[in-house]
């Protein structure tokens, strides 16, 4: 039985705003595993004390699964 969320999804573009927070990742990569037909997801990451927005990223991204 398809999910009426990831349905929702479908073909859609994604902007998570606070994505390097605890529910931003959770809801990056739940988009990721759950809605595989999402077309483009859009990450806002900003600069914070000093770290660069693409090491902020590939933290995530290296970091374990939530």
């Amino acid at each position: 039985m398809e999910s009426p969320v990831k349905n929702f999804y479908v073909g859609g573009h994604v902007l998570i705003t606070g994505g390097t927070g605890f529910m931003g990742r959770v809801l990056f990569e739940t988009l990721l595993r759950m809605c595989t037909d999402v077309q483009q997801v859009y990450l806002i990451v900003r600069m914070k004390k000093g770290v660069e927005p693409q090491e902020r990223l590939s933290k995530i991204l290296q970091g374990p699964v939530v």
